[in-house]
């Protein structure tokens, strides 16, 4: 799923509660030109299905970091990713705590923060296989990644 181009396109809360009942993995995404922030697809199936039902309480934020994570690569092929054990693929991001979304997280409650609080511009490090690509909020591969994205655009509209 992806939430915000569900929104941005007017298409709708997609079903996910109920397939997820119905035994479906749920995982999650982001495909928007407008957004592009998993924690924002994340929290959205959330907020989506307040807003539908009125109510609260639909998804725990572990089952929501689990659908962004483990059960997002396991639909991709990678069942060895989007874990933190050993043996497994190192794919992960560490978050700043120190932002506005994330000042004064508890430990207690820290998931819960990250997931219905972060977005994008919380990430700091970004490791792909093992690999570092975003290393104190600055890509390692790239010095200008707004002018890299630019040029790719405008190279595919040609």
């Amino acid at each position: 799923m992806t939430p915000t181009t569900e929104r941005d396109l007017a298409d709708g809360i997609g079903p996910a509660r109920e397939l997820a009942d119905a035994g479906s993995a749920l995982t999650l995404g982001s495909d928007s030109n407008a957004v592009v922030d998993l924690f924002e697809e994340t929290r959205a199936v959330e907020l989506d299905e307040r807003l539908r039902t009125e109510r609260r309480g639909h998804w725990t934020a572990a089952e929501l970091l689990r659908a962004a994570t483990a059960d997002g690569h396991a639909s991709l092929g990678w069942p060895e990713a989007g874990r933190l054990t050993p043996g497994a693929t190192a794919d992960f991001v560490t978050l700043s705590l120190d932002s506005v979304r994330l000042s004064g997280a508890e430990p207690a409650t820290l998931l819960e923060s990250v997931v219905f609080a972060a977005t994008a511009a919380d990430v700091r490090d970004v490791v792909v296989g093992g690999r570092r690509i975003v290393a104190g909020g600055r890509h390692t591969l790239l010095d200008d990644v707004p002018a890299a994205l630019d040029t790719a655009i405008k190279a595919a509209l040609r």
